[in-house]
C-alpha cells in the first residue's frame, strides 16, 4: 500500500501537482482531491483567505482539496498579430 501511495504522489509531482499547503492566494489554480485516485476538479479556482472560489463565478467551492497546480486552459489565448 505504501509503495502505491508513493508512486501516486510521485506521478502527481511530475505532472505539476503540489501540496495544498503551498497554494498561492488570488491566483488561478486547478484543485485535486486524492483518495484512492487523483480527481481534478477541472475548473479554475481562486484561494482567498481561508476559502476556495470558482474563478469564473466567484461562488464558494466546498471541497477538501489535497493538491493544486497552475490552471492551464484547454484553449490557449491567440493573437492575430
Amino acid at each position: 500500500m505504501r509503495r502505491a501511495l508513493t508512486s501516486l504522489f510521485r506521478r502527481l509531482t511530475l505532472s505539476g501537482w503540489r501540496d495544498i499547503a503551498t497554494a498561492p492566494c488570488d491566483c488561478t489554480v486547478e484543485l485535486a482531491v486524492i483518495d484512492d485516485e487523483q480527481h481534478p476538479l477541472g475548473f479554475p479556482c481562486l484561494r482567498h483567505g481561508d476559502g476556495w472560489f470558482d474563478a469564473a463565478t466567484m461562488q464558494p467551492v466546498t471541497v477538501s482539496a489535497t493538491h493544486w497546480r497552475y490552471w492551464q486552459p484547454d484553449v490557449l489565448p491567440m493573437s492575430c498579430c
